[in-house]
């Protein structure tokens, strides 16, 4: 019989929000009386069924258009949201790895009180707008913090760029400011860099021109900015923001990094031997930069071999480039780039010795001449294959190192392990995995 009774209250109580949502106006005062019993409740975590009541309620009622220029109706819906947001405050404050079940409700309730706020004619509703927006600012960072902890980017963009706009709305009505003033830079950087991470460019790209024209003290704005442009296709512009940035903040390195991989696109060795031996005076022991400039060095030997492989700057730039990269194995030998790299400046000039070679004339000059290469290219192979040794020790799935090994080994006439390494190259190209090196580290 009880079973009875309670299924017939339940539908009692259905039955009246139905009642209600056939008047909207109706339905607003009973959102508010049910706002009411909910906070009332002693206990009103455990009075979920009173806030749910609420929430139907007023979203039915905020959509009608007879509630829309009542103050009533977006103060009511700000507070019921507010009070839903703090549903996940509390959880959050219990569990700090709590995950919020309801990340858009102080969302919702931000924007109700600035609807209550284009409403307001009298001082009361404006202070009461103001106080439930100033609540609901506080709920918004809480939550957008705990979205970045989380890498969920696009939603701290969403709760924190709305901080934005209360704060806007606030001062606007005359009200104290939700960020202060020294704040607002750092905090316009953090929703950038949400946007950004969250894949909205556009948004991002607004906020660090902004940040960049307020001339600001964030080296980092630069760095975003010059990205932001050059990505864009912007690179005047954007060669314009990193000058500016170098100019105010000479020693930051990130702004000078992200120049860098810009004139890396480019090609333009004689500005990155510039701009990474500045690097190199910044930061001395970071291997990658000595590393990069071994690269330079090889790209500028690699043009010059081509023209003339006897060209006295090619030796010069491979020696540089050879000089760099044994730097950076120095500060850290696992550098897989740079060992790998030195074994493949030996392996490819001894390939183009190799070309060579084989264009020589059948005569008695181009046979000596034809000896004197191949000699020459096999003392090269056999001082690359340690480093490539080395690299599959590392990476024994790296498909360039895997040719080159197998390539080696046929040249010294060890078939049988040159076959082995065409075997494991077969096979990796096949989206196979190979589980052990041949040689260990």
């Amino acid at each position: 019989m009880k079973k009875v009774v309670f299924g017939l209250l339940a539908m009692f109580l259905v039955t009246n929000i139905i009642n209600a949502q056939d008047d909207p106006e109706k339905a607003l005062s009973k959102a508010g009386k049910a706002l009411a019993a909910y906070a009332q409740n002693l206990d009103p975590t455990n009075n979920e069924g009173k806030l749910k009541e609420a929430i139907q309620l007023i979203d039915f009622a905020s959509s009608a258009d007879v509630n829309k220029d009542k103050v009533r109706t977006w103060q009511t819906k700000g507070e019921i949201y507010n009070a839903l947001a703090d549903r996940d405050l509390i959880n959050m404050l219990k569990n700090p790895d709590f995950v919020p079940q309801y990340p858009d409700a102080p969302v919702v309730a931000a924007e109700s009180f600035m609807s209550a706020l284009d409403v307001a004619s009298k001082k009361y509703e404006t202070k009461d707008a103001l106080k439930g927006l100033n609540e609901a600012a506080g709920k918004l960072n809480d939550i957008g913090n705990s979205q970045i902890k989380r890498d969920d980017y696009a939603g701290a963009y969403i709760s924190l760029e709305t901080v934005m706009k209360v704060n806007d709305a606030v001062k606007k009505n005359g009200g104290e400011p939700v960020i202060a003033d020294a704040d607002m830079a750092n905090h316009k950087y953090v929703v950038a860099y949400c946007a950004s991470e969250a894949g909205n460019k556009d948004s991002a790209g607004k906020l660090y021109k902004e940040l960049y024209e307020a001339d600001t003290v964030q080296p980092a704005v630069y760095a975003k900015y010059f990205d932001f442009l050059y990505q864009g296709g912007n690179t005047d512009e954007a060669w314009i923001v990193f000058d500016k940035g170098q100019t105010k903040f000479p020693a930051n390195t990130e702004i000078l990094f992200v120049g860098i991989n810009a004139k890396i696109v480019e090609k333009d060795y004689d500005a990155l031997k510039q701009m990474l031996n500045k690097a190199i005076d910044a930061e001395p022991n970071n291997s990658s930069i000595y590393s990069a400039l071994g690269n330079v060095y090889m790209n500028l030997f690699n043009e010059e071999y081509a023209k003339d492989n006897n060209s006295a700057a090619a030796q010069d730039y491979f020696d540089e480039s050879i000089k760099y990269y044994n730097k950076a194995i120095s500060i850290d030998s696992s550098q897989f780039i740079a060992i790998y790299s030195i074994g493949s400046l030996y392996f490819n000039k001894a390939v183009e010795l190799i070309k060579i070679a084989t264009a020589q004339p059948m005569d008695k000059e181009g046979q000596k001449k034809y000896k004197m290469l191949t000699d020459e290219s096999k003392e090269l192979m056999a001082t690359a294959l340690p480093y490539f040794q080395k690299t599959e020790g590392m990476q024994p799935n790296d498909i360039n190192t895997l040719i080159a090994l197998s390539e080696i080994y046929a040249r010294q006439s060890e078939l049988e392990i040159s076959q082995e390494f065409k075997n494991r190259l077969e096979k990796v190209r096949n989206g196979e995995e190979i589980g052990a090196s041949y040689f260990k580290k």
